[in-house]
């Protein structure tokens, strides 16, 4: 879109320069979306923040992956979905596995794919999961406190989701990697 515009660290409004420093310590670059939320530099420290804070939570780099590429397959946020595609992979995901998330096929039994379900549940019923299929996510080994993790995964999804259906986000390069085909970049 061209209501809003990249920013670069010379760019940005006063008090996102630095921020978008801090990303480019992350990543070794700035992402796209970053670039574009640098406009408010208030909701850029905001998902500094919550990513920050989801990096902290007991789920594994793999799970956290999961459910990342999970929220960005059932918000159609292509960008997202790359990214994760290839962050997914790198963290040692199975190629099977990423491709049934993103085809939204089960991953089999066990602890992802309870994992897998549960957040594709909070995402299409917007938080209102019943009470079973909370007792269920439980049953597979999960934590209540994994229960709040997960809404604030799908809380940072949503915030990135949504500012690259906005700003039309392209993916960056740096993030299509060759393990993640053409075929993965671009599934439902």
């Amino acid at each position: 879109m061209k209501t809003f515009i990249q920013h670069s660290e010379t760019t940005a409004p006063a008090g996102a320069a630095e921020l978008l420093g801090k990303v480019r310590e992350r990543y070794g670059f700035i992402p796209n979306l970053a670039a574009f939320l640098a406009e408010s530099p208030t909701a850029l420290e905001g998902l500094l923040g919550l990513a920050g804070a989801f990096d902290k939570t007991s789920f594994s780099e793999i799970e956290r992956q999961l459910i990342q590429l999970t929220v960005s397959v059932e918000n159609n946020c292509d960008y997202c979905r790359s990214a994760h595609t290839g962050m997914a992979r790198k963290a040692g995901m199975e190629p099977e596995k990423v491709q049934a998330v993103l085809a939204k096929r089960p991953l089999g039994e066990g602890r992802l794919e309870a994992l897998r379900k549960f957040t594709r549940t909070l995402v299409e019923k917007r938080g209102w999961a019943s009470d079973d299929e909370v007792s269920r996510f439980l049953q597979t080994g999960y934590t209540k406190a994994q229960v709040f993790e997960l809404v604030l995964g799908i809380a940072l999804k949503t915030l990135t989701n949504y500012t690259n259906h906005l700003a039309g986000a392209t993916p960056n390069p740096e993030f299509l990697t060759e393990i993640g085909s053409a075929q993965e970049r671009t599934a439902p």
